[in-house]
């Protein structure tokens, strides 16, 4: 407590002996430097998330990017023979940016760490989406096919009328029925009747 009066003395200007006076010189010199440690280590903090807010802005946008071209040019368009050229741009990208994050981070590793991460992302969604795609079709496939047949009332104790028609009994040899319109039947019979005339 009689340091810290000491200090607090010294601060408004009153009278202090020497040995008080070396005592709050001390204390102010470690005020000074825990504020000073705590300052840097609050600016390293900001410098910190200001670089993930960097990275976070890279990775999306070139995720946004590389989507927009595939959905803007076609998929086929993005494609050198069959490969999809962002999954090489992707690997390219992101290996170097881990080799020079391993070197000291000096020619932005961390900046096409995060590109690389955005277009390998933006190939994954695609790959992702037609895989989503073939589950779903193989999933219809085998489910069971509903009849197209149209329900008909089922009467207790009698059967329904398609039944009768399926009965082999009631089935016949197929035949062709043609049906014209009455116009043209006057004629095919006046025209018949000139025939028995001659």
């Amino acid at each position: 407590m009689a340091n810290q009066s000491a200090l607090a003395a010294a601060m408004k200007g009153d009278k202090v002996n020497d040995r008080q006076a070396k005592t709050a010189l001390g204390q102010a010199v470690t005020r000074i430097a825990s504020l000073t440690k705590r300052a840097n280590a609050s600016k390293e903090a900001m410098a910190h998330t200001g670089s993930m807010v960097v990275h976070t802005a890279e990775t999306q946008g070139s995720l946004f990017l590389a989507s927009m071209a595939e959905g803007y040019f076609g998929e086929d368009k993005l494609k050198i023979g069959s490969v999809d050229v962002r999954a090489p741009l992707a690997l390219t990208a992101q290996g170097f940016g881990l080799y020079d994050t391993m070197k000291g981070g000096k020619n932005g590793g961390a900046h096409l760490l995060a590109i690389g991460n955005g277009l390998l992302g933006s190939w994954l969604a695609t790959v992702a989406r037609k895989a989503g795609q073939t589950l779903a079709t193989k999933k219809g496939a085998a489910a069971p096919v509903a009849s197209a047949s149209p329900l008909l009332p089922q009467v207790q104790g009698a059967l329904p009328f398609q039944a009768l028609l399926t009965e082999p009994a009631l089935a016949g040899p197929p035949r062709e029925v043609v049906l014209t319109p009455r116009t043209e039947r006057v004629r095919r019979r006046a025209y018949d009747e000139d025939d028995d005339l001659s």
